[in-house]
């Protein structure tokens, strides 16, 4: 949430976003001459003297010491100080009091740090000027000055403010430090275990307590986290995993599908996904070592160091062989897409340029020097504004009519009738094939489908429709018709076709081609039809899943097409 969204939100609440409630709102007297107040409480996990209830009794003091009224509570417990991120209590603070609705004139909060560590000491500065000029005045309650603005407050307000960042940036340099000499003796520094993992607890002697489960932590603080392996169905599975990468040459996507088909789950418990399979394969922890520090977010700013800077230590026993661990990465690094520069990008489209005189989409997915279409567009923005980087124009996809003019959807539905007239059916092959009109995907971007440009042209596609337009077809291309696929309904000693039955009919004709197609199925008669595998499997690829046949739909199609031109 930010400051903008909190401008909506009614001032007439207290608000305390590590507790997670509203405190009721406490009025003032009438009759009274007290200043009203609005108290605001930060607590990290700094020291107990910073806890919510030391704040308000230290708060409570210096009000009626002072002559103020608390009329509403702002809490953020366990949140940080160095940035308004992550800080909703006070983003809500400063709504109400810059959207005018506040019912206090003064904000009390414990001392400088409070009220944050902010690393640009303007920034504090800032916020504190924005109550000011809305009419309302922050004190520090704990302070030895007043902030009444003369020249020894500011002064000692400014050194404050320097103090309280410089505390942020010695604690985290010493947290930094003290994470990398425990993590090069082999202790853990946070993280979820990764699959085939867990996390063990050992007392200061090294003597083991217990396994931590996902989301527990620690008890005491004088004990230490050390690795240790998991179940022996995990260790397996990660095996697997890697067998399937480096020695089947399975893609990450195929090793996806092939988890996700078994029912196998991510140690968080999630289905698996590509990135998932690519963090398991670059698991350091499977070789035996511990690498820490190779992000590092001191003072909220992440960042990632070089491997020089990285901390490595031996924790436990190779899950996966050190031979095994170093395939993989180096076939990860073969198949890793490589992230272009803007030179690069630029000079290969205009190498292109030159050698076939114009851009498109399908020439750069052809192009072995450029990366995907997609890479481009989304660099950016557009495939256009790339290819005007280096002087191309695409040109206009508004088709115009034999007058000149561009097509007017009842230009382009006389279009359709014409084409009707003159082959006695209506479809996508017979648009493409017509010399006259606009290819058959200007006909969907303008009426978002076939079927809705052929009704509104008057032609209601029905089954007869259809079998009218695949009989022209291929008359027009001297393909022969052929019977449909008798159906096989049961197994040839008279007992119905199980699932196992059918996935066993898929296996045998991969093993004897290497691969598996609509055309194979079709052409084998013991087999049942392919919409028999559809219906009772939800798809042809998740039956060829079931059989040990892996890919994208696309790239069972580019291995079909190959099959064809071989």
């Amino acid at each position: 949430m930010d400051l903008s969204e909190c401008l909506h939100r009614p001032a007439n609440r207290v608000w305390s976003s590590g507790e997670g409630v509203l405190q009721k709102r406490v009025h003032r007297d009438p009759a009274g001459e007290k200043i009203s107040a609005a108290q605001y409480i930060r607590m990290s996990t700094e020291h107990q003297r910073y806890s919510p209830d030391s704040q308000r009794a230290a708060i409570a003091t210096f009000a009626d010491a002072r002559g103020f009224e608390i009329v509403e509570t702002y809490v953020d417990a366990g949140r940080s100080g160095l940035t308004l991120a992550g800080r909703p209590a006070l983003k809500q603070l400063f709504a109400d009091v810059l959207s005018g609705e506040a019912n206090f004139r003064a904000i009390l909060v414990l001392d400088v740090s409070r009220w944050g560590r902010f690393q640009d000491t303007d920034q504090s500065a800032h916020y504190e000027y924005m109550c000011r000029a809305a009419g309302v005045q922050v004190h520090y309650c704990m302070e030895p000055f007043d902030n009444d603005g003369d020249a020894l407050s500011s002064m000692m307000k400014h050194m404050k403010r320097v103090m309280a960042a410089e505390f942020s940036r010695e604690l985290s340099v010493k947290i930094s430090r003290a994470q990398r000499h425990q993590a090069g003796l082999g202790f853990k520094q946070g993280g979820d275990p990764p699959l085939g993992m867990r996390r063990q607890v050992v007392d200061e002697s090294g003597k083991p307590r217990m396994i931590l489960l996902r989301g527990q932590r620690k008890a005491l603080i004088t004990d230490k986290v050390v690795w240790v392996r998991g179940p022996s169905r995990e260790i397996a599975l990660v095996r697997r995993i890697f067998h399937l990468f480096v020695e089947d040459k399975l893609r990450l996507g195929q090793i996806e599908s092939w988890l996700n088909c078994r029912s196998h789950k991510q140690a968080n418990g999630k289905p698996w996904t590509t990135s998932a399979v690519r963090r398991t394969l670059t698991q350091n922890l499977y070789s035996g070592r511990y690498v820490f520090g190779k992000r590092v977010s001191n003072l909220g700013r992440p960042t990632f160091t070089e491997p020089s800077d990285w901390v490595t230590a031996k924790v436990t026993t190779q899950i996966i062989p050190t031979i095994l661990f170093q395939a993989a990465q180096q076939r990860l690094g073969a198949i890793t897409r490589r992230v272009y520069s803007e030179n690069e990008l630029k000079a290969g489209l205009a190498r292109l340029l030159k050698e076939e005189g114009h851009l498109s989409g399908r020439l750069i997915k052809r192009c072995a020097y450029l990366p995907s279409p997609e890479a481009i567009d989304t660099r950016y923005g557009s495939l256009a504004a790339a290819f005007r980087l280096v002087g191309y124009e695409m040109p206009s996809r508004i088709k115009k009519n034999a007058s000149g003019k561009p097509y007017s959807d009842e230009d382009l539905l006389d279009e359709l009738r014409r084409i009707h007239r003159e082959r006695g059916y209506l479809s996508g092959h017979a648009i493409q094939a017509d010399a006259g009109a606009p290819n058959r995907k200007y006909f969907i971007r303008r009426f978002g489908s076939l079927a809705k440009a052929f009704e509104l042209a008057g032609f209601k596609i029905t089954t007869a429709e259809r079998r009218r337009a695949a009989a022209g077809y291929r008359e027009e291309h001297g393909i022969s018709s052929k019977p449909p696929k008798v159906s096989i309904r049961r197994n040839q000693d008279g007992s119905p076709i199980t699932d196992e039955d059918l996935i066993g009919h898929l296996r045998r004709l991969l093993a004897k081609h290497g691969y598996l197609s609509v055309q194979l199925i079709d052409s084998a008669p013991e087999v049942p039809a392919k919409n028999v595998y559809r219906r009772r499997f939800g798809g042809l690829r998740a039956a060829y899943a079931r059989a040990g046949y892996f890919g994208t739909h696309s790239e069972i199609v580019r291995a079909a097409r190959a099959r064809l031109g071989a």
